[in-house]
């Protein structure tokens, strides 16, 4: 009996001390509210907007891709009875890689070219009849009718012969092989993918600042992070002219591989565009965008409220963005404390303006 009342008593101390345990944690949360709630005004830093030179030359990310990437299908009909090629392999165009049974199809192409040579025999014949008046022209017609359908028929199972031997219409390297020796192909059954990497395609967007100063046939140079200090010279052969939705412009340039440094397909790189020429505009520091590239805010201040304003933007490097809309030279952006921040929040400035 006494045992259980002793359990029952430091049960009751127990919960009575988790109670009071709550409680003052209570007492503290609401303590630090009540803090939180006098903190009025968000300190940040701010800068007035200015414009500034900044240089002609940019550069801009992009990726690199195949100059050819095309999935080969066979024309021909057959099984397939001979396979000359594997994943990896490098092939020649015109290099054949596989062939597939044509056993009937030349038995089919020999009785053609019999049929043509009877057909034009026939043909003979009948025209010297005709000089005698011993067959009618339409029969002769009817001749000659006969003669083109053989040769048709001989010209197309001699095509058909033809895709029985499969072909790389390009040179490149086979990335994947789908069919095997046995498989039945029909017209229009995939083979292989063939990846010609020997040419390389540089695809990137570009700001509408900048892609007015890039021409067709300029010459570029691209690089790789994974193979610092190699150039890879290259030349424009494609700028766009409509803009996506981030407001950038697609540019193509083509580049000769290095054999020595051979990029692949998929690799990200780096253009290099040069002027010469430095320029005037409205820019702000780097750190200062809320949000993407494609969808960039920033906070600037009227008052003692920061408000956030969508903006648009141009050439940026590792420190400043050049902005195209959305802001003007003089008003007040705010550099730190950003993260504090929402719309229409009270501020104080901490740095003089």
């Amino acid at each position: 009996m006494k045992r259980i009342i002793t359990i029952s008593l430091i049960i009751i101390v127990i919960v009575g001390a988790c109670t009071a345990t709550l409680l003052l944690n209570k007492k503290k949360i609401e303590e630090k509210s009540k803090m939180d709630g006098n903190l009025k005004s968000i300190p940040v830093f701010v800068t007035k907007i200015a414009k500034s030179r900044i240089s002609g030359d940019f550069t801009t990310n992009g990726s690199f891709s195949a100059i050819h990437e095309l999935t080969l299908a066979s024309e021909g009909q057959g099984k397939v009875v001979s396979l000359l090629f594997n994943t990896g392999d490098f092939v020649k165009q015109g290099q054949v890689l596989a062939k597939l049974d044509d056993e009937v199809l030349r038995s089919q192409l020999s009785l053609a070219q019999v049929a043509l040579e009877k057909a034009k025999t026939d043909l003979r014949k009948y025209e010297g009849l005709l000089k005698n008046d011993a067959i009618s022209s339409q029969q002769v017609e009817d001749a000659r009718l006969f003669v083109t359908k053989s040769e048709a028929d001989v010209v197309t199972l001699k095509k058909q012969l033809d895709n029985t031997t499969i072909k790389a219409p390009i040179q490149g390297t086979i990335v994947r092989k789908m069919i095997e020796t046995g498989s039945l192909l029909m017209p229009g059954s995939p083979v292989a993918e063939i990846v010609d990497i020997s040419c390389l395609k540089f695809i990137a967007n570009v700001a509408e600042s900048e892609a007015v100063r890039i021409k067709g046939n300029q010459k570029i140079n691209l690089s790789s992070s994974l193979f610092p200090g190699i150039n890879y010279p290259g030349t424009v052969v494609s700028v766009g002219v409509k803009a996506d939705e981030s407001r950038r412009f697609p540019i193509e340039i083509e580049v000769v591989n290095d054999a020595r440094h051979p990029l692949k397909a998929g690799m990200f790189g780096t253009a290099a565009f040069s002027s010469g020429m430095e320029r005037e505009c409205l820019t702000i520091p780097r750190h200062t965008i809320i949000g993407s590239v494609k969808d960039p805010q920033v906070y600037i201040v009227e008052g003692n409220r920061a408000f956030l304003r969508a903006i648009r933007i141009g050439s940026a490097d590792d420190k400043q963005v050049e902005v195209l809309d959305g802001l003007k030279e003089g008003e007040l952006i705010v550099t730190s404390g950003q993260i504090n921040l929402d719309n229409n929040t009270i501020i104080t400035i901490v740095n003089a303006k």
